[in-house]
């Protein structure tokens, strides 16, 4: 094994400014397993993993051993490179969530064909759906030949798809249009994507230099900058669905439809800076925070997980072809080397100045 480990920390009072350093791998205990990140992406909803990360428990995933700097998670691929755990080979190929960081040492348990779970007590901070690694020889899903969009939309395409699962199951709370801010992000088109046969309009709310790429996905059957939000109909029941995550928009937006906004889905966060509180001023429901794991687990429990999950991998798989259909793609995947890189990346979707037909997946250069 190599003698060292670099690392890309993000400082929590500002997720754009990262620092790279290097610490020392430690030997390993029976039943763990060292994973060598090989590829991962960086996306809008990396920025909320670390906009969000002490309220909903992402800086405890990855200690550093400081109280400034955190790891921000991403998804992606590594190779198991040293095992002590049953059934877990070394050169297997795993998908899952990582720090930024040449390797990974996790603790395994519910080994099975498919995967396994790290069991290290600081990965209870969050659902367990986090805490999964898929072992990619066991996955029919698995495409070797598509895990650029894998890497970038299968942790987005969750999201989308269970928040619309949950907003069909409540009949979208009586709405019969649908604002989505952030339209240009990965996870609102996939959501907008995903409503196609749904009986409600769609209405894309977009930054004024991201208007022609949102107007060009299809997708939406409106689009407005955020300076055009009072153009938008308000004489019927509408749902907020939030990918901006911005305060002062939220009260705009609650102001603006008034007693007909009829519910507030805060998916994540492109342009927020803190985990929302209720405010006494603001105009009607309050924002509600959705989790895709909530969902997951509530079909769980309701014994409606597996035709879940067969309706979801078909139409993921359909998904991703759109994204990168060779004659109209909605984005170019870019490739970055390194960590160094890796470090413009999220300074960029941090300060919003990313260009949304661009996917970043970063390879670990060893």
């Amino acid at each position: 094994m190599s003698d060292r480990n670099n690392r890309l920390m993000t400082l929590k009072s500002n997720v754009g400014e990262t620092r790279l350093d290097t610490v020392a791998p430690s030997s390993i205990s029976d039943g763990e397993v060292v994973l060598a990140l090989d590829k991962f992406s960086i996306t809008t909803n990396n920025i909320t993993y670390a906009t969000y990360g002490d309220a909903i428990g992402y800086w405890r995933l990855f200690p550093t051993g400081r109280d400034d700097y955190g790891m921000m998670p991403v998804w992606g691929f590594a190779d198991v490179v040293e095992s002590r755990a049953d059934g877990i080979e070394v050169g297997a190929r795993v998908f899952g969530f990582f720090p930024m960081a040449d390797r990974l040492v996790v603790q395994a348990e519910k080994v099975t064909r498919g995967g396994f779970a790290d069991s290290a007590p600081w990965r209870k901070a969050v659902p367990d759906i986090y805490n999964r690694y898929v072992l990619c020889a066991g996955d029919a899903n698995y495409d070797v030949a598509l895990e650029d969009p894998e890497a970038l939309f299968r942790p987005l395409f969750i999201t989308s798809y269970t928040a619309i699962d949950f907003l069909r199951e409540h009949a979208f709370f009586g709405a019969k249009q649908v604002v989505v801010s952030s339209a240009s992000s990965k996870t609102a088109y996939g959501a907008a994507w995903c409503m196609a046969e749904d009986d409600v309009e769609v209405i894309a709310l977009t930054g004024s230099r991201n208007r022609a790429f949102v107007e060009r996905l299809g997708v939406y059957d409106q689009t407005f900058s955020y300076d055009e939000l009072g153009e938008i109909r308000t004489d019927g029941p509408t749902l907020y669905l939030d990918l901006a995550g911005d305060h002062d928009l939220r009260k705009r937006l609650h102001a603006h439809f008034g007693d007909n906004l009829t519910y507030d889905c805060l998916v994540g966060s492109t342009q927020g800076d803190a985990f929302p509180e209720n405010d006494p001023e603001l105009i009607g429901p309050r924002p509600i925070f959705f989790f895709a794991a909530t969902c997951l687990d509530a079909h769980r429990e309701r014994g409606t997980l597996r035709p879940f999950n067969e309706r979801f991998f078909a139409d993921q798989r359909h998904f991703f072809q759109r994204v990168i259909d060779r004659d109209s793609p909605w984005l170019e995947i870019t490739e970055y080397r390194g960590l160094e890189q890796a470090a413009e990346v999220v300074r960029q979707l941090a300060g919003g100045s990313s260009d949304p037909a661009q996917g970043a997946i970063v390879r670990i250069v060893r």
